[in-house]
């Protein structure tokens, strides 16, 4: 149930404006279940963060056990991460919040493309892109 609450805070967005049950009787039982750890420090949490428990928590209830399962172990991977490792990827995904949905949906695409090559080619391609200059990079 730990891990499910901190996934909670992991998947709960800034970007989405929909507002949760923050006080801790609005919360249905299954939401309370799954955030018990928050329970005595409740009304001492910003609004903000009660809104991104509730919703993570409503949408932990929606995922399957392989999609609990899956999160778990990202969730895990995350918090095994150095604090500056952290910090980097929170401000890269910041970056690319603030790209137009254009932007991302390349991104995102070119992202995939990368994720199926195999271990070799991606070996070539960061060998290739080590190689460029800093405009290069910038245009690559």
């Amino acid at each position: 149930m730990i891990l499910a609450a901190r996934c909670s805070q992991t998947w709960a967005g800034s970007h989405d404006r929909n507002r949760f049950a923050t006080e801790w009787d609005e919360l249905d039982p299954t939401q309370q279940q799954t955030l018990a750890q928050f329970k005595a420090d409740w009304s001492n949490l910003p609004e903000q963060q009660k809104n991104k428990l509730a919703k993570g928590a409503a949408r932990w209830q929606n995922l399957n056990k392989q999609q609990k399962a899956m999160a778990l172990n990202r969730l895990n991977k995350w918090q095994e991460l150095p604090p500056a490792e952290r910090k980097k990827i929170r401000k890269r995904y910041q970056s690319f919040q603030q790209l137009d949905p254009q932007q991302r949906k390349k991104l995102w695409r070119l992202h995939q493309r990368f994720k199926n090559l195999s271990p070799e080619q991606k070996k070539k391609l960061r060998r290739k892109y080590k190689q460029l200059t800093p405009e290069q990079k910038r245009k690559f």
